[in-house]
């Protein structure tokens, strides 16, 4: 036959009762166990109230902290995709840059070869002018002066002396086809006279006095003016009108001087 135990029973009734004791306080003088078991209770609500609330206010910054943390990973992610962006344009800038240098250094050296060239330019323009027709020779003159004026004047930028070079260029290659009357003073035979002097592009060069008695042609073989009398005089006249539109257009016989050796 088996023997009960006793001691283990006790043991935990002795261990319920200390674990009673320690949670239930019981204020001096009260002896009312429900009252203790209501303090308790109530004691443990305010505490798991006040934990609650720990909870949430733990779950709202925490769902703040996560959106800062989102926010801030898509700044870096923002930031850096900026940062590539101008590393990027950097890069670009800086071949620009490389390029502008090369067209610089390109441009400086044309500059410092180029008046050299326009010179030699106007220097060739002078040379054909005065092996030319004398058609227009103060005003020519004038031109070429004034550009070679120009040329030397240094607040007068490259791409201005360069227009201005060209510009007389192109209006001695349009004389070449003009037909142009106008009035001048020419020496025929050592005589100093003011006439009407026809010009025929730069095929040839009339003149004529305005009394029309007297007329003739330039001479290239004899750099000199030369009077003409009869048909070719006639002929002249009949140009000079047609050139003034006072006769109408037509056929016409005209002395061209000598051939220029």
């Amino acid at each position: 036959m088996k023997t009960f135990n006793y001691r283990l029973p006790v043991l935990l009734v002795l261990l319920i009762l200390l674990i009673w004791q320690a949670a239930i306080p019981v204020a001096i003088g009260q002896d009312d166990p429900a009252s203790a078991v209501q303090a308790v209770t109530a004691k443990a609500l305010e505490t798991r109230i006040a934990a609650q609330e720990h909870l949430d206010e733990w779950a709202v910054e925490r769902s703040n902290l996560q959106a800062r943390w989102d926010a801030a990973r898509a700044q870096v992610a923002y930031l850096e995709q900026r940062v590539a962006l101008q590393h990027e344009r950097t890069e670009a800038l800086e071949r620009a840059g490389d390029d502008l240098a090369r067209r610089l250094a390109e441009s400086q050296r044309l500059e410092a070869s180029l008046e050299d060239t326009l010179r030699v330019i106007l220097r060739d323009l002078e040379s054909a002018v005065d092996r030319d027709l004398p058609f227009l020779p103060a005003e020519r003159a004038r031109r070429l002066a004034h550009v070679q004026r120009e040329l030397g004047d240094p607040g007068i930028t490259q791409a201005d002396k360069l227009r201005r070079v060209f510009e007389a260029v192109l209006i001695e290659a349009r004389y070449g086809g003009a037909l142009e009357v106008y009035q001048d003073n020419i020496v025929v035979d050592g005589e100093q006279l003011t006439c009407d002097l026809l010009m025929i592009g730069r095929l040839a060069l009339f003149w004529l006095t305005p009394d029309q008695e007297r007329g003739g042609v330039w001479d290239p073989a004899a750099a000199a003016f030369r009077a003409v009398s009869g048909k070719p005089l006639e002929s002249i006249r009949r140009a000079m009108e047609m050139a003034t539109r006072r006769r109408p257009a037509g056929v016409l016989a005209l002395p061209l001087g000598s051939v220029e050796p």
